[in-house]
């Protein structure tokens, strides 16, 4: 069934699915998701911020993986998150609208895209989330960015070393533990979290030899019932090592 002919039904399956896991999803928060959902999909006919074929598919294929980290471990409250090559808000703005109080920044080396986003997160009414155009590794050497953030995503952009490289100068130096949040755990920060897929052995093997790496977990995102998701993983990589 196409699922934008049944938008309703794709909202349920959505919230059942978080339900499942222990993440209720509130009346706001879906409201919020299912506004973005429309402003994604709108500006999506002029500039191409997720694949085409994707549309009819987006909760399965954008929402609901952006989110999924959250099934498994806890984001801290407050914390200070950037998306590294954020595209059309994606993992950032799901993950902002499931945690107001966190402090973001959608980060793309595409202006058009960047200019759509922030159109979005204007509509979307998104406090504390900011947009900049650049690339990571200029934007990681100004003053304003450096050591400013607590924890970085990274969904569908380059190899887990290259990923770690970026990340590094964003990264703040002041540690906070871990803690439980029901049965999911508070993330050291701090860290980067990456979406990866397939295996990942020798990408984690290279990607620990760098000094500044302090450990790596690598995590199932999703299970069968989810839509048979086996291949979909993140990558959790905790900075600080001196």
């Amino acid at each position: 069934m196409n699922n934008l002919q049944d938008p309703l039904s794709e909202l349920l399956r959505f919230r059942t699915l978080c339900a499942r896991h222990g993440f209720p999803i509130t009346d706001t928060q879906l409201s919020l998701l299912e506004r973005y959902v429309a402003l994604l999909l709108e500006w999506n006919k002029k500039i191409n911020l997720i694949s085409r074929k994707d549309e009819d598919n987006v909760w399965q294929k954008h929402i609901l993986h952006s989110i999924s980290p959250l099934f498994r471990v806890a984001l801290p409250m407050g914390c200070r998150l950037i998306d590294l090559g954020s595209g059309g808000g994606l993992p950032g703005i799901p993950l902002k609208i499931l945690n107001d109080s966190m402090q973001t920044v959608l980060l793309d080396a595409t202006k058009k895209k960047t200019v759509a986003v922030d159109e979005i997160v204007k509509e979307l009414n998104l406090s504390d989330t900011t947009v900049v155009w650049g690339r990571a590794e200029e934007i990681g050497r100004k003053k304003e960015f450096q050591g400013r953030f607590d924890v970085a995503v990274a969904r569908g952009v380059g190899p887990l070393s290259e990923l770690v490289h970026l990340a590094v100068p964003f990264m703040t130096s002041v540690q906070m533990q871990t803690s439980e949040e029901g049965k999911r755990p508070y993330l050291a920060t701090p860290c980067l979290l990456a979406y990866k897929g397939g295996n990942l052995e020798m990408e984690i093997e290279k990607s620990r030899r760098s000094k500044q790496v302090a450990d790596i977990t690598e995590l199932v995102l999703t299970g069968e019932e989810d839509g048979g998701w086996t291949d979909k993983k993140l990558v959790i990589v905790h900075l600080g090592k001196s």
